[in-house]
């Protein structure tokens, strides 16, 4: 009875409120009463601001509003037009019908400059506005993309929102495919309209409306097609300095090309510019980027301070690189690349290690002086075809590089010590995709072959490790001796299918590799030159096989978006060693899931999450058991097995972006705990030497970490702030003498940026970055290493033509010994308008700063790393833009 009453009342209520609506009616004519269309009908209470409802007018002029308000006795309506007067009218709160004349006016819309908005959005894309982050000082788009908020810039790697970018294009052409460096660092920013930054960008046509992608691309909008590019050219002392740089570049509609010479010793590592931070173009394409050819053998180094390379890098660089990509009306796009670069570096420094082990702490001492010869060979060619209905992409590249090192250590100050190395890497790798709707169903087929050789050498006098290869007796030089060579060759094959709102992508994959592994180990006592026997060489074959079959599987519904990737691995292994075989026939299988979802809560936050697990084996790169020197205090061997290694990963992260007052943010938490069915057993000697090999123990790893990041444009002030800071723990294990230690880790790091250009006299930015270490040794010993690091650079601009930076750094630490260092630098820049080209004179460490000292730990090490800076010099330079 009550439910009846109940909705009794309810209906009642409804019906009252639906009696209580009114409706007016009316036409809209002209002053020669012809009807007038599209005129928006607005109402409000009078005097209030809030429109409450409205409509539009018909093809007969003729309009329908439903009045919703009780509580007034009159509502004010409104009538818009574009082609006529703004009318407004009062009229009694009750249904009625009337009809109204409008007289004729054009009225001109207010213009609006999206230039001079400095972040907007278009859909996907946040555009910035570069004339709204230059200053005076700046002349490459480098110098404006670090300053755009929601952008970082580490090491010349480019991040949005905390992730790397997949892509860097120019007026929507990829020439560099991840060398983007070149373009970044010798693009006139005068050149480029805007910064564009495209959101959830699927690089892939087909896959466009297929398969989801939360990855960004960043684009160049220039201001018209150009050819332009940068020079300079200058002379410096002490000691006798240069520095030379032409880079021109063009950009045409379906045309671009890029070619530069660079040489200089001021301490700037131009092949910096060649490095990749992607490859391949997505979610199909064969792998197309080489794998690091293996590195047995090194000569003892000293630490580099983690500062500004040009405060302490002794080098002489050439470097010379050629890029092209034409773009065919058939819509195939041809590129092509070719570099080389040849560096010859020198580094001299002390280094103190203490060696915490279960009985004693071990410690020495090197002065090292050493030299580098580095080269290396790039030379690629591509063609690609990316449109809606079929994607064709071959890459066939050739690499090669050259290093051959000579060190001089005098150890503990009365024992010198050289060393030799010579090392190189020959690589080819050809990559093939090609992908096909047949029907509605996708089919995407790739293939990959890669080829290596990779010989090394090192050569150590004295000889090292005397009691174990050399019944304890000194001699005169040691040598290590290591050829390399692998072959892979690897096939895939793909389905993708969109069903409502799922996509199915199905996939077989069939990869083989093989490699050989020859070594031995040589020793000379004067005259004598002998080749240690068993335990001491190495001839290995070993063959790998896999065939891989994963399920991907997404979902976007609403504001979800889900993924899943389910593959499974079947492997197949077989290793000869010494002419026995270790290893025949072996199967293992692996189980590698993972899933992530992203929930867009609106168009300004959204919230992701992943977990990823499974099971991996390896270490046939490490599946030798005759000894390898790998440096003249270090030697290894590893017993034949498989080692196996299982993971779970897991993380959320959150975005925040709201450009319209273009402010960014991101957080991020994630958890990884690992489990190895071995663990790498080292022993010291008295001497700080150490010979590793494999236990046969379990071990376990946890690592959590949290990052965040801020930065927000204050447009009044014209001042851009960023914030990141990175915390993180983790503990694992190790084993030193036979003693089984568990290592903890924690540590944290904070870095804020402010720059500002609200004044067009003087300019600056401040950056301080600062962390901490603490890490917990053998034997409850424990290390904690601080730092923090300060940043100011102020900009003076007197006159349109001239201008002068002040850089200053401060980089303080706990290390007892070092007090905090202070640099400056100094440019003086004079602009010839004419010709536009700048002279500058640059001072760099004008105090005269000769070394530096800085502290870091490892498992069982604690390493004080004494560094020779570069001295004070000047150079006197003309930049000019082509």
């Amino acid at each position: 009875m009550r439910d009846k009453l109940f909705f009794t009342v309810i209906f009642i209520l409804i019906s009252v409120h639906a009696f209580a609506q009114t409706v007016i009616t009316g036409k809209l004519l002209d002053e020669n009463q012809k009807p007038i269309a599209n005129v928006s009908v607005s109402y409000k209470k009078i005097g209030s601001a809030a429109l409450l409802g409205f409509s539009k007018s018909d093809a007969g002029g003729a309009f329908k509003l439903t009045i919703k308000v009780t509580d007034v006795d009159s509502v004010q309506m409104d009538f818009n037009h574009l082609s006529y007067s703004k009318r407004s009218v009062h009229v009694v709160n009750a249904s009625a019908n009337y009809a109204y004349i409008l007289k004729g006016e054009v009225r001109k819309i207010k213009e609006v400059k999206v230039a001079d908005v400095p972040v907007y959005n278009r859909k996907d894309t946040i555009n910035y506005n570069v004339a709204s982050f230059t200053g005076k000082q700046d002349r490459v788009i480098a110098d404006i993309i670090k300053k755009l908020p929601g952008i970082e810039m580490r090491g010349g790697q480019i991040l949005y929102q905390g992730e790397p970018i997949q892509q860097y294009r120019v007026n929507g052409l990829d020439m560099m495919g991840g060398r983007y460096g070149l373009i970044n660092q010798n693009l006139p920013a005068d050149a480029v309209l805007k910064v564009q930054i495209l959101e959830n960008h699927q690089p892939i046509k087909m896959l466009d409306k297929l398969v989801f992608s939360n990855r960004a691309t960043l684009n160049l909008q220039l201001k018209k097609f150009t050819t332009t590019g940068t020079g300079k050219i200058g002379l410096g002392a002490t000691p006798a300095l240069w520095d030379a740089n032409i880079t021109p570049m063009s950009f045409a509609k379906t045309f671009q090309t890029l070619n530069s010479f660079q040489t200089n010793n001021i301490g700037d590592d131009v092949s910096h510019q060649l490095k990749p931070f992607y490859s391949g173009t997505g979610y199909f394409s064969a792998r197309s980027s080489f794998s690091d050819g293996p590195t047995y053998l090194s000569i003892r180094d000293v630490a580099t301070p983690g500062f500004d390379q040009k405060k302490w890098l002794d080098n002489q660089i050439f470097l010379v690189s050629s890029n092209m990509i034409q773009k065919l009306k058939c819509g195939l796009e041809v590129k092509g690349n070719f570099s080389y670069f040849h560096d010859n570096r020198k580094r001299q420094g002390t280094t103190t290690t203490q060696y915490f082990t279960n009985k004693e702490v071990i410690q020495n001492q090197e002065v090292v002086d050493n030299s580098y010869g580095v080269d290396e060979l790039n030379i690629g060619v591509m063609v690609e075809k990316n449109e809606s209905n079929v994607y064709f992409r071959n890459s066939t590249n050739y690499r090669k590089q050259w290093n051959n090192s000579v060190g001089n250590i005098l150890f503990n100050e009365d024992t010198p010590i050289h060393q030799d190395k010579k090392f190189s890497d020959e690589a080819f790798l050809n990559s093939f995709s090609l992908g096909r709707f047949i029907g509605k169903q996708l089919v995407n087929m790739t293939s990959t072959i890669e080829w290596h050789s990779t010989p090394q050498r090192l050569s150590v006098n004295p000889g090292q490790f005397e009691s174990l290869i050399n019944d304890g007796k000194p001699y005169d030089r040691m040598g290590q001796i290591v050829r390399f060579k692998s072959f892979n060759f690897e096939n895939g094959l793909s389905l993708s299918r969109k069903i409502k709102r799922w996509t199915f992508s199905p996939s077989v994959h069939l990869n083989y590799n093989s490699s050989k592994l020859n070594s031995h180990i040589e020793i000379q006592d004067q005259e004598d030159v002998r080749k240690l026997d068993t335990g001491y060489f190495n001839d290995m074959n070993s063959a790998q096989m896999q065939l891989r079959m994963a399920l991907q599987i997404g979902k976007e519904v609403r504001k979800f978006r889900y993924s899943f990737n389910l593959p499974f691995s079947q492997y197949y292994y077989n290793v000869k060693q010494q002419g026995v075989q270790r290893l025949k026939n072996e199967f293992r299988s692996s189980w590698n899931p993972s899933a992530s979802m992203t929930y867009l809560l609106n168009s300004k936050n959204s919230l992701s999450t992943n977990l990823s697990g499974g099971r991996n084996f390896g270490g046939l790169g490490n599946f030798y058991n005759g000894y390898i020197i790998s440096q003249y205090r270090s030697i290894q061997k590893y017993d034949a097995r498989l080692l196996k290694d299982e993971n779970l990963n897991t993380g959320i992260n959150y975005e925040y972006k709201n450009t319209l007052k273009a402010n960014f943010a991101n957080l991020g938490y994630n958890v990884r705990m690992s489990w190895r069915d071995y663990m790498f057993s080292t022993a010291l000697d008295s001497l700080g030497r150490s010979t590793t090999g494999i236990n046969n123990r379990d071990a376990e790893s946890l690592s959590q970490g949290i990052r965040g990041g801020l930065s927000k444009l204050f447009i009044s002030i014209k001042t851009v702030a960023k914030m990141n800071g990175n915390l993180s723990w983790s503990t694992s294990d190790y084993l030193l003498n036979e003693q089984l230690v568990k290592q903890h880790v924690n540590s944290q790091s904070l870095t804020f940026e402010l720059i500002n250009s609200s004044s067009s006299m003087i300019s600056g930015d401040y950056r301080v970055s600062m962390g901490r270490t603490h890490n917990r040794l053998a034997d409850g010993l424990s290390n904690e290493l601080l730092y923090n690091h300060h940043f100011f650079n102020l900009v003076f601009v007197p006159h349109d033509r001239h201008l002068i930076t002040l850089s200053n750094s401060l980089y303080g630490n706990n290390v007892k010994a070092q007090k905090s260092q202070y640099f400056m630098d100094a440019t003086y820049r004079f602009r010839l308008t004419r010709w536009r080209t700048d002279l500058e004179l640059t001072a760099s460490n004008i105090l005269n700063n000769r070394n530096y000292l800085q502290q870091f730990s490892s498992d069982y090490e604690l390493i004080q790393s004494y560094f020779e800076l570069r001295p004070r010099q000047f150079l006197i330079a003309m930049r000019f833009k082509i």
